[in-house]
């Protein structure tokens, strides 16, 4: 299905359609990506609402929640899933003390470290004990939904969300090319508010090490979530491994989830 157009939410999709090994695909409108919806419109709520959708799960961190809270549709349940404790640059937003919008400040702390900076921040959303076990609540919610569709995001839409919709179509049957295919969609996606944004951090600085830090926090790179599947195979062998070791989605829970979303 891909892109679901909504004003306020562009790297928002419909993962129906995308295929697995065996020759199947996920069904449409079941399962959604997508980044931050505090800003969606009266026109997205009702596109979400035709889909329909019936469940939100938050990644977020709670004070992301309490600063940017997510717009209300009504007759759909909102889960918090926080995948980390507190800010990390690059990942949350959330505001700290400073004349400069936190976004761009870290973008000019990290300047041309910054592709490294991101890499390094995807390891602990698959070795802490405090994503792993949000993950298998995030498992749990999607083994557990009912009617209608669950619409699972973070702030950008793909780093917690990049990992763990790698964990959730793993888990479906999807191939690791498919997979990452999925995952850089986000910079066609993006690509207009990564632009809009770098005009916003000209205003702040004319250093280019800052516009590229920018460029690097919005951006899915390969080697982004590269980190995630290096870590994985390291200590478990394999993301089948982990899933079962670790989430506890095993043998039966990932026929129960191929059963619910493939057709």
């Amino acid at each position: 299905m891909g892109k679901i157009e909504l004003h306020g939410a562009p790297n928002t999709r419909d993962l129906g359609g995308i295929p697995t090994r065996d020759g199947r695909a996920l069904r449409p409108s079941l399962l959604l990506r997508s980044g931050e919806l505090s800003r969606l419109t009266r026109e997205d709520a009702e596109t979400l609402r035709r889909v329909p959708l019936t469940t939100v799960v938050d990644f977020r961190t709670e004070r992301e929640r309490t600063l940017q809270p997510d717009t209300v549709i009504p007759g759909v349940t909102y889960e918090a899933c926080p995948i980390i404790e507190q800010m990390q640059g690059g990942i949350t937003r959330e505001a700290e003390p400073s004349d400069i919008p936190p976004f761009f400040l870290g973008a000019m702390r990290a300047g041309m470290d910054a592709e490294n900076k991101m890499t390094d921040l995807y390891t602990p959303l698959v070795e802490s004990a405090y994503s792993v076990a949000h993950y298998r609540q995030f498992f749990e919610l999607v083994l557990r939904q009912g009617d209608g569709a669950l619409l699972y995001h973070c702030t950008a839409g793909k780093d917690r969300v990049g990992v763990g919709t790698m964990l959730l179509l793993t888990a479906l049957g999807v191939e690791r090319e498919t997979i990452l295919e999925d995952y850089l969609r986000t910079n066609e996606y993006v690509a207009a508010v990564t632009e809009w944004t770098v005009e916003r951090v000209r205003q702040y600085t004319d250093d280019p090490a800052a516009v590229f830090a920018v460029r690097a926090f919005d951006a899915a790179r390969e080697r982004y979530l590269g980190a995630a599947w290096q870590s994985i195979d390291a200590r478990y062998g394999s993301v089948e491994a982990f899933l079962e070791q670790a989430l506890g989605v095993g043998a039966p829970e990932r026929a129960a989830l191929r059963e619910k979303y493939l057709v």
